[in-house]
């Protein structure tokens, strides 16, 4: 089993490039964009109102921060994203049962495999040496 997994893997300066070009999407995405957003909503209600201060992009992240940590913390569940099916699919032990019996059959059968081809190597190595003797003689 090959325990080595690569789950990202950045190699010279073009992975590098890369990988900062994808951070910035994300960040330009999930924080800018809607901060940019909230600035603007902010500061077209702040020309209506007197005393109101003016917000710069800074600002707006920080607000659209507090607005989607608040939903965040407020949600509790209720309005969860769901991709496939609508209904919950219904657990079947039964089903659970027979694909562990599946995959322990199987695993069964790759150890058997292992062992015979170890024994077919060790004794044809055993039989060379053995014939290698017998000729001698």
């Amino acid at each position: 089993m090959n325990k080595k997994f690569n789950i990202i893997k950045i190699s010279g300066f073009k992975g590098l490039v890369i990988f900062v070009f994808a951070i910035g999407c994300l960040i330009a995405g999930f924080l800018t964009f809607p901060g940019w957003v909230c600035m603007h909503i902010w500061n077209f209600f702040a020309d209506y109102f007197s005393q109101m201060p003016v917000m710069n992009l800074f600002h707006g992240m920080l607000l659209w921060a507090i607005i989607a940590l608040s939903f965040y913390a407020l949600n509790k569940g209720d309005l969860l994203i769901s991709f496939g099916t609508a209904a919950p699919v219904q657990r079947n032990d039964e089903r659970i049962r027979e694909i562990i019996r599946q995959i322990n059959e199987n695993n069964m059968r790759i150890m058997n495999k292992e062992k015979f081809s170890s024994n077919e190597n060790t004794s044809s190595a055993e039989k060379t040496e053995d014939d290698v003797l017998n000729n001698k003689m």
